[in-house]
């Protein structure tokens, strides 16, 4: 993931685009309070880039030498204002990674779910870059992003979401044909080519997905193809024949 330098960033977020007029205000109301937030700012900033928002790299060099300008405003050194705005981000920074991690975990009753907690993190750390965008300093540091937040959301996650079937593009039947591929896959040994080939040919039939998501379907089954090889699910003829014929119920209800 993309990172922007920390101390860089943390200056340019102390000074960012604030007038003297509303710096002095600022620094009146809570001089600390606002350096903190403004190293948070920074902190939270480093993962905006990865959620469809403008991060400005190239405005920190500007700002550098008044980074520290909003303290001095209120009487601080620059030392203990740089070390206010420092500790912020790097909590807010520490933070931001473990919203990432805190994503996909495990411990969700079934992809459903983990889906779902998926898109409530990312709608979470979005609100957060536009909070970011809004203020009147930080909005130097990351632009907003004219799009919906559900569409930040779905192209944030889709790529994380296609491995469980949840993309915003996979439907039922796509998931009941991954079911299916994996059943082939795994019972290969107790198929012929043209047995295993009949069980797929509805997923990989001309016009069976809407154009715009053709490739990813086939992509899709695909990836569980090469996946299943892998598996260690030892099945024999019996079990085989009877997890065929259930898959291939499920996926003619799911047409």
């Amino acid at each position: 993931m993309r990172m922007l330098n920390w101390k860089t960033l943390a200056m340019a977020a102390a000074l960012g685009a604030l007038s003297v007029t509303s710096a002095t205000a600022q620094v009146e109301q809570d001089p600390v309070a606002r350096l903190n937030q403004l190293g948070r700012y920074a902190g939270q900033a480093t993962v905006c880039q990865e959620f469809g928002f403008e991060v400005h790299q190239d405005r920190i060099e500007a700002y550098a030498n008044d980074a520290i300008a909003l303290g001095a405003r209120a009487g601080f050194s620059e030392t203990l204002s740089y070390t206010y705005i420092k500790n912020a981000m790097d909590h807010a920074m520490q933070q931001a990674q473990e919203n990432i991690k805190a994503m996909s975990q495990g411990g969700h009753e079934d992809e459903a779910s983990l889906a779902e907690n998926v898109r409530n993190q990312a709608r979470k750390i979005i609100a957060t870059c536009r909070e970011i965008a809004h203020d009147p300093a930080a909005r130097d540091i990351v632009s907003d992003s004219p799009l919906s937040d559900d569409i930040l959301v779905r192209n944030a996650t889709d790529a994380i979401l296609m491995p469980t079937g949840y993309a915003s593009w996979q439907t039922p039947y796509m998931r009941a044909g991954a079911d299916m591929v994996q059943a082939v896959t795994v019972c290969s040994a107790h198929l012929t080519r043209a047995q295993a080939d009949a069980y797929l040919a509805e997923l990989y039939a001309p016009n069976r997905f809407p154009l715009k998501v053709e490739d990813k379907a086939h992509a899709y089954f695909d990836f569980w193809k090469e996946q299943d090889k892998l598996s260690d699910m030892d099945l024999d003829a019996t079990q085989c024949a009877r997890l065929l014929t259930g898959r291939a119920a499920v996926l003619k209800a799911a047409r």
